[in-house]
């Protein structure tokens, strides 16, 4: 890919460059758009000075003192602060052409300048117009000709970037979180100092990875910076075990302009060259959503879906996780619901809009060859009397497969030996709850993935309960790895092919960890511990898996993991013990918050399963204290309001028809929905359209749906 990549890049060398476009002194900048994003450089440094981009104005302005572009670090023995930059160095070659940029340094330059330094660092980097008209391809080749290794490239760097929507509506968003920089990082003289040496206590900085779904990850590759009236997104064409590139955010503390840094973590030695390959900023006006096409066009190109996503999983409104036990066999109070209790919860699901149940604590975990159920929850029959049932019900019920890692009983088998007390050991009983240093039963060791006699053991045991009556699994820490098979994804697909002929419409989820991209072609639905988080980006870039959202009680978080599109993880707890612990009912306004967005799913389902989710991207303005999510298919769109700051409020809003719903008379019917899916308002309108809400109470559902005429 690298080579066509190259080809392309290098193609445009043979143009003649355009004059400078600057006004002033001759040569003191060059400017090219490409794409309508117009871009002033330093021609002397080749740093980029100015990013501007029609209906959003000003991205980026920057002093040429500060400007970025390419920044590496450049350790030497006697100071190894010591870096090479574009905003260090003179005489640069910065060559405009018609549909593309080419800027030479043939020595970068140092930012101190009393060291000695054998041979030169050379630097090209290419800004190319997209063929789709939207982006710009930015790359950059570097050739050690000295004596001291490149040890990090930072490119691309923009620094200098503006809070094009104002500090409190100017949003840097991944597929994890979106937060708010410029107000984030800000210095808060209220607040005590931090260690200005480490990133993650500096108020200033934050710094993020990817590949993971982790809190604080960007668990996909895609960002972007700006806020509803447009901004810039940025990802690299890079793919699963490709080297991820960790994002530092820094604030200037002289200025309110932000710095985003892009942190290849390389080592370029004497002699060789290194080559970044392709990352794609995009421009856009309106919000993020306008921003993403390329990304999800990327990703469309690059994922691979193992199995048809399961149709009640991709129509519906998430799960339920029963805790059978506390993994005590021996308690006579340890068993929570047993086998014979299960058909009663799935009936419970299904009047809730649930059809899906994962059980945890079913058998001894950590535990290989797969045991037997605990003998206090009932028989291995009990069990697969307990699915027949729970699916004559409509509801597919699910074991939690635990077995990544080895107890200190198994760990032998695999030559391996638990030499400490850290796993998963908890208890409500326990003080602290999880891990004290007194107990140690659940102690581990990974023994997973690449060991082949655990895969044999893994799939044996899979098998076996796939051969009596039980084909999906939820897995715990589903770990994938850059290893060569056996390794987890090629486990992974002989699970599959022995449950998917037994039944199609099993499902196959997990706790994901490592490599999402890899792991979606997979994965069903996931099972991670996080509560409501803002993941409208995965959703709207990737067919799978169902991204989950764990709630316990509140019909808030059970409102807004609806109009994200998440797949819920019912779990509500028995005050004074574990998740998982009661039944639903005991939660009436819970329950009544499930009922409503079940039928409001069906109700609107193309927009779920076929529309774009485009979030807040069809507002004029923001709406603070209300949380909106729409999505859009070519000729109408719904949006879902939710009231989560007022006791009462109404609210009034501008939406922007025309760029993302299609009408060939201009014309729109706009129709408002209370929570329970009633019509409560209808009306015509052409061009711009003014929303009102019904009053709505706090946590209190409206949805709007607008349809081109």
């Amino acid at each position: 890919m690298k080579k066509i990549v190259l080809a392309v890049a290098f193609a445009f060398v043979v143009f003649s460059p355009l004059q400078s476009l600057a006004a002033g002194k001759e040569n003191r900048t060059k400017e090219a758009t490409l794409n309508g994003l117009h871009i002033v450089l330093d021609a002397n440094t080749g740093t980029i000075l100015k990013m501007s981009y029609a209906g959003t104005g000003t991205i980026l302005d920057s002093k040429s003192e500060l400007a970025g572009m390419i920044d590496l670090a450049y350790p030497v023995t006697k100071f190894e602060v010591l870096r090479l930059a574009s905003r260090f160095s003179q005489g640069a070659d910065v060559s405009v052409y018609p549909d593309s940029v080419v800027i030479f340094w043939d020595r970068l330059g140092l930012s101190r300048t009393n060291f000695n330094i054998e041979g030169k660092v050379s630097a090209t980097v290419k800004l190319v117009a997209s063929p789709d008209g939207k982006s710009v391809f930015m790359s950059a080749k570097i050739i050690n000709l000295s004596g001291t290794n490149v040890r990090q490239v930072i490119f691309p760097d923009f620094s200098g970037l503006l809070p094009v929507a104002g500090a409190q509506n100017t949003y840097f968003r991944t597929g994890n979180f979106a937060n708010l920089p410029f107000v984030d990082l800000a210095k808060d003289d209220t607040k005590e100092s931090t260690p200005y040496m480490i990133d993650a206590a500096n108020y200033s900085v934050q710094y993020v990875g990817s590949g993971m779904m982790r809190n604080k990850d960007m668990i996909v590759r895609w960002m972007d910076l700006g806020g509803l009236n447009g901004g810039i997104s940025l990802f690299p064409k890079r793919w699963g075990w490709d080297p991820q590139v960790p994002i530092r955010l820094r604030l200037s503390e002289l200025e309110p302009k932000l710095r985003m840094m892009c942190l290849n973590d390389t080592t370029i030695k004497k002699g060789e060259t290194w080559q970044s390959g392709e990352w794609v900023l995009t421009p856009h006006q309106n919000g993020w959503a306008a921003g993403i096409a390329p990304y999800k066009a990327w990703v469309k190109q690059n994922y691979k879906r193992y199995y048809p996503l399961p149709k009640h999983v991709r129509e519906g409104i998430g799960f339920r996780t029963v805790f059978m036990s506390q993994y005590q066999p021996t308690d006579p109070k340890d068993a929570i619901f047993t086998f014979k209790d299960l058909p009663k919860l799935a009936a419970e699901c299904k009047e809730n809009g649930l059809d899906e149940m994962v059980i945890w604590a079913w058998c001894e975990a950590f535990t290989l060859p797969l045991p037997k159920p605990f003998a206090h929850l009932g028989t291995e029959e009990d069990m697969v009397t307990a699915v027949k049932e729970c699916k004559k019900l409509g509801v597919n019920l699910v074991p939690f497969i635990t077995v990544l890692q080895a107890n200190q009983k198994t760990a032998p088998r695999y030559n391996m030996k638990v030499l400490d007390n850290k796993g998963w050991t908890y208890h409500t009983e326990l003080i602290p709850t999880r891990n004290p240093n007194y107990a140690t039963y659940m102690a581990s060791v990974q023994a997973g993935p690449t060991n082949k006699l655990w895969q044999k053991d893994v799939l044996e045991g899979l098998k076996h309960l796939v051969e009596i009556g039980i084909p999906s699994f939820c897995w715990d820490q589903f770990y994938t790895t850059p290893d060569p098979e056996p390794n987890m994804i090629s486990l992974a697909k002989q699970i599959l092919d022995v449950a998917k002929k037994r039944e199609p419409d099993c499902t196959f989820s997990g706790e994901e960890l490592l490599n999402f991209e890899l792991d979606a072609g997979l994965l069903d639905y996931t099972w991670n511990w996080d509560g409501y988080m803002d993941r409208k980006v995965i959703t709207s870039a990737f067919p799978s898996p169902r991204i989950n959202s764990c709630i316990s009680s509140s019909p808030q978080a059970v409102k807004k993991a609806f109009a994200d599109n998440l797949y819920m993880n019912l779990f509500p707890r028995k005050a004074e013990s574990i998740n998982g612990s009661d039944y639903i009912a005991n939660y009436p306004e819970l329950s009544k918050a499930l009922k409503q967005c079940a039928k409001l799913k069906k109700q609107f389902l193309p927009y779920f399963t076929e529309g774009d989710l485009v979030g807040d991207c069809l507002l004029s303005k923001p709406l603070p204290g209300v949380h909106t999510c729409a999505y859009a298919l070519p000729d109408r769109a719904v949006m879902i309001i939710i009231n989560t700051s007022l006791p009462k409020q109404t609210v009034e809003f501008d939406v922007k028809l025309a760029s993302w719903i299609k009408s060939a008379s201009g014309k729109y019917e706009m129709r408002q929905y209370n929570e329970n899916g009633e019509l409560v308002a209808s009306t015509s309108v052409k061009g711009a359209c003014h929303m009102k809400s019904k009053s709505l109470e706090i946590n209190e559902m409206a949805l709007f749906e607008m349809i081109g005429k």
